[in-house]
């Protein structure tokens, strides 16, 4: 699990008798957050390297309070994802999901939009990805509509804000 944890530096600051204000700031959240991640994707890359698999879970996200609560974190501690680790099985045929090409997402010195080409041309190869896994014929961009269409497609997430304010998060 990894986690997005102000309440280390609560307690720490508290042993010392001094005040961390700016932890109740949307800032401090998002950068927990983003060393979340940044510390995951390096257990990843490690994990790889020594021919171990790795899948994140965000579902974590989708019953926030319940997964704190299992978990038992204190306030102002909150599981961003998941992650599983293990030895894939060698009879089951795997391949790496395609990502968007560097055309549709690299941008030299400013943010130019998507390269629609670029975009179209993922569409078919992430299409064919599906067939070739098995999974119900879709393409990118349709997958990711379908994904933010609504706020029940966020599956509970849509909440979030919420959930955070509960945990002890103030996000000003």
């Amino acid at each position: 699990m990894w986690l997005a944890d102000l309440s280390r530096i609560r307690a720490v600051a508290e042993t010392r008798g001094a005040e961390v204000a700016a932890v109740e700031y949307l800032e401090s959240f998002l950068v927990a957050a983003i060393d979340a991640a940044l510390a995951a994707q390096n257990a990843a890359v490690a994990a790889e390297s020594l021919g171990l698999g790795i899948v994140y879970i965000g579902a974590m996200r989708n019953h926030p309070e319940a997964v704190a609560e299992e978990l038992g974190l204190p306030p102002a501690c909150f599981a961003v994802f998941g992650m599983c680790v293990g030895y894939p099985d060698p009879a089951v045929a795997t391949a790496v999901k395609p990502r968007l090409p560097q055309e549709a997402v690299l941008h030299r010195e400013r943010y130019m939009s998507a390269q629609q080409d670029a975009i179209q041309r993922y569409d078919a190869h992430h299409r064919a990805f599906r067939v070739e896994q098995g999974m119900s014929v879709i393409d990118w961009t349709e997958h990711t509509i379908g994904r933010l269409a609504s706020a029940a497609d966020l599956n509970g997430r849509d909440r979030l804000r919420e959930a955070l304010l509960r945990l002890g998060f103030a996000l000003r």
